[in-house]
């Protein structure tokens, strides 16, 4: 049977480095195998600096094999760095990508680039990094849920997630309205997923903060930073309002400020749709309102 691949965008740097360290606990408990993607300019094409990048890529795979068993490959390719990752993981049919970004100013590089963009131009799952981890694989991880069916599309990948890992799912909600019914439609939802979490057999914890002198985005990084996430899951949703989300304020602000490892999840394939449309519909308390990223934000 084929492996499905995971892909990772290599560049040298620590941060390439950690997001291979993350790619490879995720290879190594979903059975997947890597392949790291270097990525040179024209000029580089048959030089010096390109023969030393194969042969440090070669000696890595190698090294990589040795010590967990993973069947590891590489490629050098020549192109805009945005469109090469989305086209190699065509390719290769990838299960994700997982890239690193550099730190506060380097948000404006990954590997060289905007992260942005390779989200937005990617097909698959992308997992952003900017740290190592802390464990082996992901013990934390938090969802934020908001009362979007997009919102509870992350909520069958992160069951995966969670019986893999054996990790801790922390359902997170925020209100910047002190309303009571707002409070109370907010905590029937979270208690919804959670019971959802409970009939899979992952265990879950829910916890909702009501703040309004702040945003989603700072109630999210807050709370995930008190808990010590391991990964955080949102939902990415290529449509009208996406450009919109990953080139202004919301997710920039969270990889500027925060170190906790960011999944984004493609909306529902169709294998994982029925198991979506169940947590949505538990309770009469859906809207028809669209959130891309599962958070907070009312349109």
């Amino acid at each position: 049977m084929k492996l499905a691949t995971l892909l990772v965008p290599f560049d040298f740097t620590d941060v390439a480095y950690y997001a291979l360290n993350h790619g490879m606990a995720m290879a190594q408990a979903f059975g997947y195998k890597l392949d790291l993607l270097h990525v040179v300019g024209k000029k580089e094409i048959g030089s010096e600096k390109e023969q030393i990048a194969k042969k440090s890529l070669k000696a890595l795979a190698s090294h990589i094999k040795g010590i967990t068993g993973l069947d590891a490959a590489y490629q050098i390719r020549t192109g805009n760095i945005f469109d090469t990752i989305s086209e190699v993981a065509d390719e290769l049919e990838a299960a994700f990508v997982v890239m690193g970004v550099h730190g506060k100013k380097g948000v404006s590089h990954l590997v060289g680039s905007y992260p942005y963009k390779v989200v937005c131009k990617s097909k698959v799952p992308v997992l952003v990094v900017k740290t190592k981890h802390r464990h082996k694989g992901f013990q934390n991880i938090v969802i934020p849920i908001d009362f979007s069916r997009k919102s509870t599309q992350k909520v069958a990948q992160a069951t995966r997630f969670a019986k893999f890992f054996n990790a801790k799912i922390r359902i997170f909600g925020f209100l910047s309205s002190e309303n009571k019914a707002k409070i109370i439609n907010k905590e029937a939802l979270l208690k919804s997923v959670n019971d959802y979490f409970q009939e899979k057999g992952v265990s879950a914890t829910t916890d909702l903060m009501i703040n309004p002198k702040i945003d989603w985005d700072e109630a999210l990084i807050r709370f995930s930073e008190k808990i010590e996430a391991d990964l955080i899951m949102i939902v990415a949703e290529k449509g009208n309002r996406f450009q919109d989300v990953f080139s202004s304020n919301y997710t920039e602000r969270i990889l500027d400020k925060i170190n906790v490892p960011v999944l984004t999840i493609l909306p529902c394939a169709e294998d994982l749709a029925e198991e979506a449309e169940a947590i949505a519909s538990k309770q009469g308390i859906i809207t028809p309102f669209v959130d891309p990223l599962g958070f907070f934000v009312r349109s």
